[in-house]
């Protein structure tokens, strides 16, 4: 019995002993209680050069590590290695890894002295300048500047709750670092105010992992039981969907965002973490999900925005901006400290609702700003770079902020161009936060048909005639006309400014044509409406003998022919049955003479040339028309058709329109008749050139055999332009206030649609590289879109 005894008293001491050696054998058991700051590195050599080369990991880690680093080269290992910061204020340093017998040869260090120090096991070893303590503590190699540390060395004066961090850290990342919240350095990567008042001593483990162009990292926060912190404020919470990427304009600088599934109970945890008395009136705030600082204003978000704008009472109309209703707050300071310590905003003088979104600002113009850019769709959530960051973050955050380049920047205190989009986010759970962050580099492609609004421009009454460009002969640039209600045209240049306004009688009729009628290089402006028949020089002028007066009305728009090219221009005016022609000096051309069959003529008359030979087609009640100069019939057509309310297009050399049975209708020159079903309905718009035919029908735009399927909506004729050596095609939903553009294969642009409320012109204005898109943005408002 005794024997058996003494045995199992044997195995047991052997077994404690074998526990206390894999305790030791652990080498963060050795972590002391003071630990400040401590890595756990996985990738020795890659997180030692990342200290070096790495920007954002050079940022925050090459001065804390630069003590180490001597040392670190030295060591030639691929099994973990801890580096613990014993204190904020000072660089003393314990490094601790598993040992083994290549793991730090002494001889083959270059420009070293090394010597046992006299009555210990620990060796003093001098590299350079740089001095390391280090000595073999069971199985695990020991390092540090200061003696004291290695001397004290203990598992019993072990960290518990830092060991049981260590223990949650990714063992796939390059490296792992576990700090407190307060520190003014690492939390660079947090993107918070470390120098909070509030000196949160929350525990942050992240996992790091890099590439040349980015770091991502993910980890947690430790949180108390009582609210200290700012992420303790999301407790009794629940993660919410980001909105506010989908509104923030698309080179917003920084955004700070938080979400809930109650404002309430948010906002009584707010309270407790900054211990101040707070107006706690119910408020429009309570009907919000998320709240958000983007740069200069305040976005709150609900599913019904309407909940929000009903109970803010505190308002009064100002003024309406492309379709939305902005608001005079009367409580401007209201966001002054209401949500603090997030966020503050002193001056929100106007606000505006749009879709899910209220915005607040101090400027109108900084609101209609941002509410352009969200009309255009030109938001951060829709831009490549945010796009790139956003495979690495979560949908639903609690707290989620965001930094371009400048902003990141300003964290950092150094230039760091070209890291676009970088964003951290905080989910909150019971008792810690998770957190995800992204700093990445983008290298942005070359842009095509990136979209940026060049300027808009309101004249005082309202826009009856759409946007047209017309050739600057000066500068051999374009500028836009249009004209008002009240039937004054305007001449605006392509940098918005008004050149002048003419006084005409009646709408213009169509298309604004140009001619040289004094072969001279200078352009006149020329045009019809339903009584007149204008000419004007560059300055708005009438040119001599103009504007030429008609008694009957004028009904389709001015035609105007150049047969051969040499400037001799003929301009043809339509009244209901019968043409008239007139040579550029406004005398009529005797040669002329059309005999009508008694129909009114209900498309504009248009000159195409095939061959050698000269046609002037048109359509009269059921008969396609087609002369010569002369008026006399070219081409005899036989067939009655019953015409769509389409224009006459030359497609495939033959003279093409449709029919009210939506079949596309073809003549060739010798009078021949097809059809084609293409199957549209009654009302269908078509336009084509040489090549290219298109067709719109409700919401289906077809593109020679390609067919898009857009929104539901009341959609205008498309038009072609070729420009460039390229094909586009525009047409607007003036219901839902859309101006789309593709290409000849039917791909949309990028960044298309945009906001705009009439048909669309495309044209080059300036010297500048890239294309502009010009359309209305209200009733008196002309907007031009740059394509980059």
């Amino acid at each position: 019995m005794m024997r058996l005894l003494f045995l199992l008293i044997i195995v047991s001491f052997l077994t404690a002993c074998q526990k206390d050696y894999n305790r030791i054998n652990q080498p963060y058991n050795l972590l002391p209680a003071t630990t400040a700051t401590v890595f756990k590195i996985n990738e020795l050599n890659d997180f030692i050069n990342s200290t070096e080369n790495h920007a954002i990991i050079s940022a925050i880690y090459s001065k804390e590590l630069k003590t180490t680093k001597t040392m670190l080269k030295n060591i030639n290992t691929t099994r973990p290695v801890y580096v613990a910061l014993l204190d904020k204020n000072s660089s003393d340093y314990l490094i601790l890894t598993e040992n083994d017998s290549t793991l730090f040869l002494i001889d083959s260090i270059p420009n070293h002295i090394s010597e046992t120090i006299k009555g210990t096991d620990i060796n003093k070893t001098q590299i350079d300048s740089s001095i390391t303590y280090h000595k073999i503590f069971g199985n695990v190699f020991t390092a540090s500047n200061n003696l004291d540390f290695i001397k004290n060395l203990s598992v019993e004066n072990k960290n518990t709750n830092l060991i049981k961090l260590i223990e949650t850290v990714n063992q796939k990342s390059i490296a792992s670092v576990i700090f407190t919240a307060d520190s003014p350095n690492y939390s660079k990567l947090l993107f918070l105010n470390a120098d909070d008042d509030r000196n949160p001593t929350n525990q942050v483990v992240l996992d790091l992992k890099h590439t040349d162009q980015s770091l991502k990292y993910n980890g947690i926060i430790t949180l108390n039981d009582s609210i200290q912190f700012k992420i303790d404020c999301f407790k009794n919470t629940i993660p919410q969907k980001i909105n506010t990427t989908a509104i923030a304009p698309y080179n917003t600088q920084s955004i700070l965002s938080i979400t809930y599934q109650d404002f309430s109970s948010f906002n009584k945890n707010r309270i407790q973490l900054i211990k101040k008395e707070t107006d706690s009136t119910q408020t429009f705030l309570n009907y919000t999900n998320e709240i958000a600082l983007v740069d200069d204003t305040i976005i709150l978000y609900n599913l019904d925005a309407n909940l929000i704008l009903e109970s803010i009472e505190a308002k009064t109309l100002a003024e309406t901006f492309r379709g939305v209703d902005i608001y005079n707050f009367d409580t401007p300071e209201f966001f002054e400290s209401r949500l603090e310590p997030f966020m503050t905003f002193s001056n929100a003088h106007f606000f505006a609702a749009y879709e899910e979104f209220i915005i607040f600002s101090d400027s109108i113009e900084v609101l209609k700003s941002s509410l352009t850019s969200a009309l255009n769709n030109n938001t951060l959530v829709n831009t490549e770079a945010f796009k790139n960051i956003s495979k690495n973050l979560s949908t639903q955050s609690s707290l989620f902020i965001y930094k371009n380049s400048e902003g990141l920047s300003k964290i950092f205190n150094e230039d760091l161009n070209g890291y676009n989009a970088n964003a951290v986010q905080y989910i909150y759970e019971d008792g810690y936060a998770h957190v995800n962050g992204v700093v990445q580099k983008f290298k942005k492609r070359v842009a095509s048909n990136n979209v940026t609004e060049a300027f808009s421009k309101t004249i005082k009454e309202d826009i009856i005639y759409a946007p047209q460009t017309v050739k600057n002969h000066v500068t051999n640039t374009h500028d836009i006309v249009v004209q008002d209600i009240n039937n004054v045209m305007y001449l605006i240049s392509n940098s918005g400014n008004i050149l002048w306004t003419k006084q005409l009688q009646g709408k213009i009729l169509g298309k604004i044509e140009q001619i040289d009628m004094f072969k001279n290089g200078r352009l006149q402006l020329a045009f019809n409406t339903s009584n007149r028949l204008y000419v004007l020089d560059r300055n708005g002028k009438d040119a001599p003998a103009f504007p030429l007066k008609f008694k009957d009305e004028i009904t389709q728009p001015l035609s105007v022919f150049d047969y051969d090219k040499k400037r001799n221009y003929r301009l043809l005016v339509t009244q209901g049955k019968n043409l008239l022609m007139y040579d550029q000096r406004g005398k009529t051309i005797s040669g002329f003479r059309y005999s009508n069959n008694g129909s009114n003529v209900n498309s504009q008359p248009k000159h195409f040339r095939i061959g050698n030979k000269d046609y002037i087609a048109f359509t009269a009640g059921e008969s396609l028309k087609i002369l010569d100069r002369q008026g006399n019939v070219r081409v005899d057509v036989k067939d009655k058709i019953r015409f769509s309310n389409n224009e006459l297009f030359l497609y495939q050399n033959m003279f093409t329109t449709t029919n009210t049975l939506g079949q596309l209708v073809q003549v060739n020159t010798k009078g021949n008749l097809s059809t084609k079903n293409l199957n549209l309905p009654e009302n269908h718009s078509l336009e084509t050139t040489s090549k290219t035919l298109v067709s719109m029908t409700e919401n289906k735009l077809n593109i020679k055999s390609r067919t898009i399927d857009l929104d539901y909506g009341d959609y205008t004729a498309p038009r072609i332009f070729y420009l460039n050596d390229k094909i586009y095609i525009t047409t607007t939903d003036l219901q839902a206030k859309k101006v789309y553009l593709f290409d000849s294969q039917a791909k949309p642009l990028a960044n298309f649609p945009v906001y705009g409320t009439s048909a669309a012109d495309l044209q080059k204005l300036d010297d500048n590289s890239g294309l502009e898109l010009i359309t209305q943005g209200d009733n008196r408002t002309i907007v031009v879109y740059k394509l980059h």
